[in-house]
């Protein structure tokens, strides 16, 4: 190959008979070619899977084409097709991002729908990238949910203040709730609150114990506490600052383990796609219980964690695991997979990254309210990532 793909923007290899039948068709060939490519950085990395994502996505919608415009595209297409390879024409009429995407698409589809003879239909090979560990799948963009009693309020926005008072009376981000539409007032009817990916919530209860809500998370507690304990259930991950009482344990419940505090400052998270689930310790000290297995104490600077019923305790940096609820993410020789899987569920994007682990910490802090694309831009300059992004959706390479 003779062409010099260095200057290449997404529309280029869009527009690049050997780009396209390479991603469609890879042989070991084009592979190493690619991989020689990339290997020694003479293509843009994010033009390059900028193309691929487009072209992937346009494989996987299937358009429906009229049969006049397919015989048109058909005989165009045909003309090019001089090997069992399939080619398609590279007109400067058809200009991927000038024109719209659906014209591309009506010629990609119009390919696979009518050339099954001479080509075997097949999926974007993506072994090429090792695109092989998605850390998150982008959910849809939903309301922040408060369900008191009977009633189910949406909070607007991405974020959400939700306070009980002593007696259970309910303010969200400072307005009362309409306290005649909930039917039943029994201290010991569970309420709910429910935060989305992509959002966040602050969680004052009635004995004045504070929760920071991560996202994806779920909280379930009673308007007003029983009084020998104060119970509560989660999924996802809490920051929790626990109102000191002697005589009256708060207790967290998951679905792998239970926390038993009196009154501290700690962590959990528990999310149900994550095969660990872990306790970091800040202040006090605190009883983790797993659902099969003995108790144990952790003090403050350990994290307990626990995956395959076995459970481990060792010392940590709390900041690594803590410092997200104050709008911040410090974290000191973290992973990079670590911190973007965070990122991707903060920000409630669709990422992947290769199945193989980079080999690479980082140390740093992060504004979580800044753009994603201008965090992980400085990622890249500090490490050997490279990211391509398309409608929320993030491919990692590691250089």
């Amino acid at each position: 190959m003779n062409i010099d793909y260095s200057k290449y923007s997404a529309p280029d290899f869009l527009n690049d008979d050997f780009f396209i039948d390479s991603m469609l068709n890879p042989s070991a060939e084009s592979k190493a070619f690619w991989k020689a490519q990339l290997d020694e950085n003479k293509i843009e990395l994010n033009e390059f899977i900028s193309a691929y994502m487009s072209l992937k996505e346009l494989h996987e919608n299937k358009f429906e084409v009229a049969d006049e415009v397919v015989t048109k595209l058909w005989s165009r297409i045909q003309r090019t097709n001089t090997s069992n390879i399939r080619k398609i024409s590279k007109s400067k009429t058809i200009k991927y991002f000038a024109i719209a995407a659906s014209i591309f698409g009506v010629i990609f589809i119009s390919v696979l729908k009518y050339n099954s003879q001479i080509i075997e239909r097949k999926s974007l090979n993506t072994n090429i990238f090792d695109y092989e560990n998605i850390i998150h799948r982008q959910q849809p963009n939903k309301q922040i949910q408060l369900i008191v009693g009977n009633e189910k309020y949406d909070v607007i926005g991405k974020e959400a203040n939700v306070q009980y008072d002593k007696n259970g009376t309910v303010r969200v981000n400072d307005e009362a709730l309409n306290e005649n539409s909930i039917l039943d007032k029994d201290k010991l009817t569970f309420n709910q609150l429910i935060v989305p990916y992509g959002k966040r919530a602050l969680l004052k209860l009635s004995d004045g114990t504070k929760l920071w809500v991560n996202t994806g998370s779920t909280v379930i507690y009673p308007r007003q506490f029983e009084n020998d304990k104060r119970e509560i259930y989660i999924e996802g991950e809490v920051y929790a600052e626990v109102a000191h009482e002697n005589n009256r344990p708060f207790i967290v419940k998951t679905k792998k383990i239970d926390v038993k505090v009196l009154g501290t400052v700690f962590n959990v998270c528990a999310y149900n796609q994550d095969k660990e689930t872990n306790v970091v310790l800040v202040s006090g000290s605190v009883s983790v219980k797993p659902q099969k297995g003995n108790a144990s104490i952790i003090r403050p600077n350990e994290m307990y964690s626990y995956s395959d019923q076995v459970s481990t305790i060792l010392e940590v940096d709390v900041d690594n695991y803590t410092s997200w609820h104050d709008g911040n993410y410090i974290f000191r020789n973290v992973p990079i997979e670590n911190i973007l899987l965070r990122l991707s569920r903060y920000y409630n994007v669709n990422m992947t990254l290769p199945s193989e682990p980079s080999g690479i910490t980082c140390s740093g802090r992060l504004e979580l309210k800044e753009d994603l694309n201008q965090i992980l831009n400085g990622l890249s300059e500090i490490t050997t990532m490279s990211y391509g992004e398309k409608d929320n959706e993030y491919k990692i390479k590691f250089n």
